[in-house]
């Protein structure tokens, strides 16, 4: 009987073929790169940082300000330093007067002015503002500068390293994709993201301009299949790149994929670097779409807080049944719900407080979630936010389980210190599930214990939350 392989005539070693798919990139094209890369980086250390430094800064103020009355007066002249400092000028701005770049006519009146006295070395400058306003609200005046620089660089028939750098690379510079194309290469040719600047020839520095941010999410997406290897490395590289916009786009797109089983080990590592890059999710503020962004990544960003949000509930809920009452089964039975908990809060005694900050798993994320009543009582309440409805497990176990509709007359107010979790019990509250001979009935809001009868208390509970909750 024929073989599957002799169906499919695949007469070749799958080992054979996952090796043969990592050297899809020749390797004298890979050497090529290596090469290049070398050699532009010995250019960088030969010529120093003296190519890209600038020390009119003092200068670009008054610069600024000579420019602006010029626009109304075609007389005006600009000594060859001033129209250096020009070239950095595009981005300052003063009370009563925003940059040149935002406004196109300005800018191009400025390239004209340049262009009428051109020098090769005024590219540095306008290269600086391009990096700089890559993902900026002026995409015409981004385009315009573009075109200029691409102009510039195809004319350029001199010898300097630097602009030979700029010239070659020029496909990088490209606003369609010139930078998902680099962080592609860098990907293919397994270098560290940090070999960007190296790869374009500019300072190290400039890692943290716009253009790199989706330099640095390019690299990620070709590199995901080894997270766990390079979460460390793209920490390291978001913290100097230092952008909000870079943060959101970045650890959006690690959470969702680190939401599966393969990835556990590096949850709590992504858990950290998202609360110091972005923000504790369940402060809204910190998880707002930023300017600009796509609908894909609006929506990546809200189901990251999402599942971050799950993550911390997730070990909330292990830690509070575990330390707190050491009851297994109520912990199995909210573990299930973590994802629709949109929220929580844990009242208790500052002991208690003290007690859950001890697990380093959540020691972090306590203080933001934990309120201390006066009692010393060693008695705890977790509040869990499920749709329209407060629901309270308390630590004791002879305390019922509490459903309250959020604008219920009978939940208990939250607006000032609690003298004890007491205050969130209310005796006249009626059993959630009534029952009788015949049939049970099932109230809005009212209280379950954890006792078992005819069935067990998960049932029940998983009936009245199915009905009102889920229905």
């Amino acid at each position: 009987m024929p073989t599957t392989q002799d169906i499919l005539q695949f007469h070749f070693s799958p080992t054979t073929f996952q090796q043969s798919a990592q050297k899809i990139i020749p390797i004298t094209l890979a050497s090529l790169n290596d090469h290049r890369i070398d050699k532009l980086q010995k250019i960088t250390e030969e010529i120093g940082a003296s190519s890209f430094s600038f020390s009119g800064d003092n200068l670009i103020p008054q610069v600024f300000r000579k420019f602006k009355k010029s626009i109304n007066n075609n007389n005006t002249s600009f000594e060859r330093r001033e129209l250096r400092t020009l070239t950095y000028s595009l981005n300052y701005s003063e009370q009563n007067s925003l940059p040149i770049f935002s406004n196109e006519n300005e800018l191009k009146y400025a390239l004209t002015v340049l262009d009428s006295n051109w020098r090769d070395s005024f590219l540095v400058g306008l290269i600086d503002c391009f990096l700089r306003n890559w993902e900026a609200k002026y995409p015409k005046s981004l385009e315009q500068l573009e075109q200029f620089i691409a102009r510039k660089l195809e004319n350029y028939s001199g010898n300097r390293s630097t602009l030979i750098s700029f010239k070659n690379n020029k496909h990088y510079f490209n606003t369609k994709n010139g930078d998902l194309i680099l962080g592609d290469t860098i990907a293919k040719l397994n270098k560290p993201i940090q070999e960007a600047t190296k790869i374009l020839g500019v300072p190290e520095s400039w890692l943290a301009y716009t253009y790199f941010s989706k330099v640095i999410v390019t690299y990620y997406e070709r590199n995901k299949n080894r997270i766990s290897d390079e979460i460390d490395n793209l920490n390291e590289v978001l913290l100097t790149h230092n952008s909000s916009i870079t943060n959101k786009r970045l650890i959006s797109k690690i959470i969702i994929q680190a939401n599966q089983p393969q990835f556990t080990t590096v949850q709590d590592k992504i858990k950290k670097i998202a609360f110091t890059q972005i923000g504790d999710p369940s402060n809204v503020s910190n998880w707002t779409a930023f300017e600009n962004a796509t609908e894909i990544e609006r929506r990546e960003i809200i189901e990251a807080r999402n599942i971050l949000n799950e993550w911390i509930t997730q070990q909330f809920i292990n830690v509070f049944f575990n330390v707190c009452i050491n009851d297994e089964r109520r912990k199995k039975f909210w573990l299930r719900f973590a994802s629709k908990i949109s929220s929580f809060k844990v009242y208790g005694p500052l002991h208690t407080k003290s007690i859950l900050k001890r697990d380093e798993r959540i020691a972090e994320y306590v203080d933001a979630r934990f309120e201390t009543v006066t009692s010393k009582r060693d008695v705890s309440a977790f509040i869990l936010y499920i749709g329209d409805y407060m629901l309270i497990e308390f630590s004791n176990e002879g305390y019922a389980f509490y459903a309250y509709k959020i604008n219920s007359p009978y939940k208990p107010s939250l607006s000032y210190q609690l003298n004890s979790v007491d205050d969130l019990r209310n005796a006249s509250m009626p059993m959630a599930i009534q029952s009788d001979n015949y049939y049970d009935y099932f109230n809005d809001e009212g209280r379950l214990t954890h006792r078992d009868g005819n069935q067990i208390w998960e049932a029940r509970f998983n009936s009245w939350m199915n009905k009102k909750i889920f229905g």
